[in-house]
């Protein structure tokens, strides 16, 4: 059965769906307009674009941060060689590869500050800047022990030169020991050689005269009273040299040795004896300031 209203309910039917597709139709417009421009894909893009310099930024800090972390292994085993050897050039030449490698750092550590001024992530900058403070405190206390190194190298050599000293100044006594029984040597030479010459023609009978020594007797006698004044200029000579160097004594002692030998060069006995006088006064003069003058003798 039909109803009687039938045109009347089909006509509220079109005016519902009429006003409810006008209802739909506002917030589908609106949302349309709302939501079709770009800002979103914009910012996706730009989120993105952040990301990607974001993982940049941390790989090239990576790269430089295992760079540094080898110099210092390096650094490290270079240090440990240094303390089990004993050699002085091996050392030497471990000390130039650490300053190699701390060339290289102070390179690596310029590049990250030139990376730093280009990271636009705080982070990244923070964490750079950090890095950078800590190796300048590294490089600051590496200079301080590598300072600290040089004065223990130079305080062993100086330990080695006393020891050296100390050798020289021991043989030095010797052979001054030595020169004074030369000396007594030569002056009971000396003595022999004036007995023989002076008193060989004395026999009985009263001679009037002693017989006059020969040429040879008074050139041998000759010689052996420089090579005595020799001996003893040479003794006061190596007693100078056991005082420290500049010292007072040590002056005067050399003054006194120059003195006897320009003494014996005013008449040598021979031409190896003078010659041997000149080299023995070519040292003391360099020491005493003095420049010789021709022939031989000083001013």
């Amino acid at each position: 059965m039909k109803p009687l209203n039938q045109p009347e309910r089909r006509t509220r039917l079109w005016q519902f769906s009429l006003l409810y597709l006008l209802a739909l139709l506002v917030p589908l417009v609106a949302s349309y307009y709302l939501f079709s421009n770009s800002s979103i894909a914009d910012e996706n893009a730009r989120l993105k674009k952040e990301l990607d310099r974001t993982h940049e930024e941390q790989e090239r800090l990576v790269t430089r941060f295992d760079t540094l972390t080898q110099h210092l292994r390096r650094i490290d085993a270079v240090d440990l060689q240094m303390m089990a050897e004993s050699n002085p050039n091996v050392r030497s030449v471990l000390l130039l590869k650490n300053q190699d490698y701390g060339n290289a750092i102070a390179a690596r550590l310029s590049e990250l500050r030139n990376d730093t001024v280009q990271m636009q992530i705080p982070a990244h900058r923070l964490v750079a800047r950090n890095i950078l403070r800590d190796f300048d405190f590294y490089r600051s206390t590496r200079n301080t022990v590598d300072v600290l190194r040089q004065d223990v190298a130079r305080s062993g050599e100086g330990a080695r030169g006393s020891e050296r000293l100390a050798s020289e100044l021991a043989s030095a006594k010797q052979e001054a020991s030595s020169a004074k029984q030369q000396v007594v040597t030569l002056q009971a030479a000396l003595a022999a050689a004036s007995a023989r010459g002076g008193g060989g023609g004395g026999g009985g009978g009263g001679a009037p005269a002693a017989a006059t020594p020969s040429n040879s007797s008074k050139i041998q006698i000759a010689l052996l009273r420089d090579q005595v004044a020799f001996a003893e200029a040479d003794c006061l000579r190596q007693r100078a040299l056991d005082h420290k160097s500049r010292s007072k004594e040590r002056k005067q002692l050399l003054e006194q040795s120059r003195t006897a030998f320009i003494q014996i060069l005013q008449a040598p006995a021979t031409d190896d004896l003078k010659q041997s006088i000149e080299q023995t006064l070519a040292p003391i003069n360099v020491e005493l300031g003095r420049e010789p003058r021709f022939f031989g003798l000083i001013k």
